[in-house]
């Protein structure tokens, strides 16, 4: 069977939308992995297909490695299939698009390349440069040299590039950073002006990248779990699409890109003008990060760990259960969103919810919860434990479920307990079934210490341990007995059944 080319479709017949292999290049990107190329590249794609704003995207491997990434996509005349899988709306999803918006792949540490990456950076036709180069991506490395051919890092990189553009006497551009970490718009920009000031480059270089070029923060959700490793899936997906294509990725249906700027921004994005679904400019992504952070991963961890003390295995077969879909579902309906409805709409905070328990019961996806438990202290802490202080706050009761899921946290680190050593806490839940609870080594070390003590005990030794959550929970009136309570419960008749309280 024939690779994916533009010849390849050509011969089978393919109907759907190609973007000429000619078209300009005005997207510069930083990183190559399949979010991007699943995620924002389609973006573009469908931009082209919908405003005729006909632009390409030259990908750029963020750091050294194989050339084979970028020759193999290059092989391709920088084509790849893009499969969503999942749910959307309680309708099963299950298509296929040809991704026609990138050009070709670079490397920056073979010097044509580099020099390539030059050229485009002074291109009349360049208007966004995009990046993801993971989270550890935005850092300054203040070993990154102003000559270097290219710097390590890629702020020096951004920085280098920005250089050229302005030497060359061209228009500032859009930069969109879709790093997961907070502000990261602007603390990319912070350290792009460190470098500019570590290397003396000029004042009004300085002041063209700040006053002329755009550094936005962003915030994107979606899961791409990347290619299809079951060799005989692959040999299915092959036959039905007519051709093979190694760099086929695969992502669920659901999107969201927030991207923090005026209307004026608006206006300059092909996929903001195409009203394409999902994708905003607001004045402030950070309620949409708080939204994201309470109901998407707040629920996960909120409910993952009594479901796997209840017997599950993996998030599909939970929303299957009548039981754990209730309680996550009252969770986020009754001591969730109404935390969230001062600061954005009820409507669309219900809609996020719904569309929440569609990606759980993804049925082309088995997300392990064991693998959802991992460092679920500092994840509860951070995704859950504000919930339950605000609702305490506005409604000077306790949240119900997140009480109980509190004590299925505890319970989760402490339930048949065997030993601990550097694979973790050896543990074993109802029926037999041997696991390791992972977490920072102090949290370990702490269950460790207590996992002999009585319940009450245990409870009052973790809700006072101000390490694990910066304050003492012992202090929020009723929480310990409640959270002892749900405890007793759980020991005695099984997380199903502490659940099953929390919606009489």
């Amino acid at each position: 069977m024939k690779t994916l080319s533009y010849d390849t479709l050509a011969e089978i017949g393919y109907t759907g939308y190609l973007l000429p292999a000619d078209a300009p290049e005005k997207v510069l990107q930083f990183g190559e992995g399949n979010f991007l190329r699943a995620f924002v590249d389609r973006y573009f794609d469908m931009a082209n297909e919908a405003t005729g704003w006909n632009g390409k995207v030259v990908l750029v491997q963020p750091i050294d490695g194989s050339y084979a990434f970028a020759d193999g996509l290059n092989a391709q005349d920088g084509l790849y299939t893009v499969y969503l899988r999942g749910k959307e709306d309680g309708t099963t999803v299950d298509a296929t698009r040809v991704i026609s918006s990138a050009s070709r792949c670079l490397n920056p540490f073979r010097p044509a390349d580099y020099a390539a990456i030059m050229e485009v950076a002074v291109s009349d036709d360049l208007e966004i440069i995009v990046s993801n180069t993971t989270e550890a991506g935005i850092a300054y490395d203040p070993t990154c040299k102003a000559d270097d051919e290219p710097p390590a890092s890629f702020p020096a990189k951004l920085a280098q590039v920005l250089h050229a553009r302005w030497a060359a006497g061209k228009p500032g551009v859009i930069i969109l950073s879709c790093e997961l970490i907070d502000n990261n718009g602007a603390e990319l920009l912070r350290i792009v002006k460190q470098h500019v000031a570590d290397w003396g480059w000029e004042p009004e270089f300085a002041a063209w990248f700040e006053d002329d070029c755009t550094f936005c923060t962003t915030l994107v959700d979606t899961i791409v779990p990347g290619r299809i490793r079951d060799a005989e899936e692959v040999a299915r997906v092959e036959e039905r699409l007519g051709y093979a294509d190694p760099f086929l990725t695969v992502r669920e249906p659901f999107q969201m890109w927030g991207i923090q700027g005026d209307e004026a921004l608006a206006e300059k994005l092909p996929f903001i003008q195409a009203k394409l679904p999902g994708v905003f400019v607001t004045p402030d992504v950070t309620p949409y990060k708080k939204r994201k952070v309470r109901i998407l991963n707040g629920a996960h961890t909120g409910f993952v760990p009594g479901a796997w003390l209840a017997g599950f295995n993996i998030v599909r077969d939970c929303m299957h259960d009548d039981t754990v879909r209730g309680f996550m579902c009252a969770m986020l309906e009754e001591e969730v969103i109404p935390t969230l409805s001062a600061e954005l709409d009820h409507d669309d905070l219900e809609a996020f919810a719904a569309a929440v328990q569609d990606r759980f019961d993804n049925p082309f996806i088995d997300h392990a919860l064991l693998s959802i438990c991992l460092n679920s202290t500092s994840k509860w802490r951070a995704r859950d434990l504000p919930t339950l202080v605000d609702y305490v706050d506005a409604k000077g009761e306790l949240p119900r479920c997140l009480t109980c899921s509190l004590a299925a946290l505890i319970a989760f680190y402490t339930t048949g307990f065997e030993g601990r050593d550097e694979q973790g806490l050896h543990l074993r839940r109802a029926g037999g079934t041997a696991y390791d609870a992972q977490d920072d080594a102090y949290v370990l070390d702490f269950y460790a210490e207590h996992a002999a003590d009585a319940d009450a005990d245990l409870v009052h030794a973790v809700l006072t341990n101000e390490q694990m959550w910066g304050r003492d929970l012992s202090a929020i009136y009723g929480l310990e007995a409640a959270v002892a309570a749900d405890l007793a419960t759980i020991r005695e008749q099984g997380c199903s059944a502490a659940f099953a309280s929390c919606l009489k």
